[in-house]
């Protein structure tokens, strides 16, 4: 009988610096420029047993109830940004997230993880030149879009691998 291959720190390593570097320059290119697309990035909406639900999202103190009422706020209220992530750190929350028997191999691995992406940076606001500069910092746990690791197709992740569960956005004074 075959045995789940194990992954090596390096495998770890080289996973999830891959997925943040990825997922950071699509994200804040949707900010920045397709922001209709900004729900595309989060789990579907799922309730947890204390009354609270999934995806969590908070934007500098805001909590949002979903994915869409953010990306609907981002669209009206939110003046033209322009985000510059300047710095992403990554680490390995959980490395085995479900059990996974023991014909799984090494590529069912890779997508059994969830990850903790920190971004600092900068964002202009308002004026695409001349408008103030602001420090940022974001903090993402990031699930496998199970749409995509099931070959299912990509309906609420658009082709996207990994999805925000958890953010939490602090502009920085």
């Amino acid at each position: 009988m075959a045995t789940t291959t194990p992954l090596t720190e390096t495998d770890l390593t080289r996973i999830s610096s891959s997925a943040a570097e990825d997922f950071v320059d699509a994200y804040y290119t949707a900010l920045n420029a397709s922001r209709h697309h900004i729900s595309s990035f989060y789990v579907p909406p799922s309730p947890l047993p204390n009354n609270r639900s999934l995806p969590h999202i908070s934007y500098n103190g805001e909590p949002y109830s979903d994915a869409a009422a953010f990306q609907e706020t981002f669209e009206k209220q939110m003046p033209w940004t322009h985000f510059e992530a300047q710095s992403v750190n990554v680490h390995v929350l959980n490395p085995c997230m479900v059990p996974l028997g023991e014909k799984a191999g090494k590529k069912d691995a890779e997508r059994n993880m969830s990850l903790v992406v920190q971004v600092s940076g900068y964002v202009r606001l308002v004026e695409r030149k001349e408008g103030p500069m602001r420090g940022f910092s974001d903090s993402f746990v990031l699930v496998p879009n199970k749409e995509e690791v099931g070959g299912r197709g990509t309906k609420g992740g658009e082709g996207r691998k990994w999805l925000v569960q958890s953010q939490n956005f602090r502009f920085v004074v």
